[in-house]
């Protein structure tokens, strides 16, 4: 058996505290990359979720503004037949006043957004048919859609802009 004098025995225990020692900072520098492994996953995973928000907010722009245009309080039709992109302008004045008299009605199937016409030829008109907007809302989608307007009194057609505007938290 070997027999352990002091100097040995104090040499041993040098060695043992440095690979010791030696172990801590591994273990050390072992968790600092996990944890710096874990803040980047967190933050590309929110970027996603952000990502996919945005993606959801203007698809439901997009299911408003196809909404808007398949109303048949706007649409214009002849003999019962619809005309596609085409909104009368005499039921757009009746419209106005009937969206404001009801508004929950219009307000599941608008939420909340601001829906205008504009007229720009042959003379500039505005119309704002639906208006409901969010307070302290985080993203605002703008949807514009080219329209023909159609005025039955005259037979004429004009040209004119709907645009929706979307607002989510």
């Amino acid at each position: 058996m070997p027999r352990y004098t002091p100097a040995r025995l104090f040499t041993d225990m040098k060695r043992a505290q440095i690979q010791m020692g030696e172990t801590i900072a591994v273990l050390f520098v072992f968790f600092v990359l996990i944890t710096i492994g874990f803040i980047f996953y967190v933050k590309v995973v929110k970027s996603n979720i952000e990502q996919e928000k945005d993606e959801f907010s203007q698809l439901r722009s997009v299911g408003v503004a196809q909404r808007v245009m398949f109303l048949p309080e706007l649409q214009c039709s002849e003999d019962n037949i619809v005309k596609d992109n085409c909104i009368d302008i005499l039921k757009l004045d009746a419209a106005q006043s009937l969206m404001k008299e009801n508004e929950v009605y219009y307000y599941d199937l608008l939420q909340f957004s601001d829906v205008g016409i504009s007229q720009i030829y042959p003379a500039e008109t505005k119309w704002e048919i639906y208006s409901r907007s969010l307070e302290g809302f985080k993203s605002k989608f703008v949807t514009n859609i080219p329209v023909a307007l159609y005025n039955p009194s005259t037979r004429r057609y004009g040209f004119g802009v709907l645009a929706i505007e979307t607002f989510s938290k």
